[in-house]
């Protein structure tokens, strides 16, 4: 029973999510900082007749974010840059080990599950988060009885 003591590091190699765990997380240190792992997770909701959407955007400037709210949808598209300078800084004596800060552009393009109002669209950014609220299209619920002939 000697093989019993190793038997959960043994496990652990075998593992495939624990194998591909460990090469995910040190992906980025291998290829660079320039592993394109940036990009904005986003919420969409309904709530009183108004559509949400939030989007995370850490380390983004609002003044970097270009919205354009449609009937269908929205568009969102932002750029966050490096801060890190390849080669050093000569003003810099900073001597990096590790970054792991991503970078880079974002665009995404939200479906709206109902029809939207884009006149009554609105935004606001707090704490990293962008919210997008739009009113829903109110839908006449005017119908049309249809008479069928019938052709002899």
């Amino acid at each position: 029973m000697r093989h019993e003591r190793f038997y959960p590091m043994m496990r652990a190699l075998m593992d495939p999510e624990n194998i591909f765990n460990s090469l995910a997380n040190d992906m980025p240190t291998f290829f660079g900082n320039n592993f394109p792992d940036f990009s904005a997770k986003v919420d969409v909701y309904r709530k009183d007749g108004k559509i949400f959407a939030e989007a995370e955007l850490p380390g983004i400037n609002p003044d970097d974010v270009e919205l354009h709210v449609y009937s269908d949808r929205l568009t969102l598209s932002a750029e966050k840059k490096s801060e890190v300078k390849e080669g050093g800084d000569e003003k810099s004596d900073k001597s990096y080990f590790r970054t792991e800060r991503s970078w880079g552009k974002i665009e995404r393009v939200i479906s709206f599950p109902v029809e939207a109002d884009p006149e009554s669209a609105k935004a606001a950014f707090k704490n990293g988060v962008l919210t997008i609220e739009v009113n829903e299209k109110s839908q006449d619920k005017v119908h049309k009885k249809v008479s069928i002939t019938s052709e002899a």
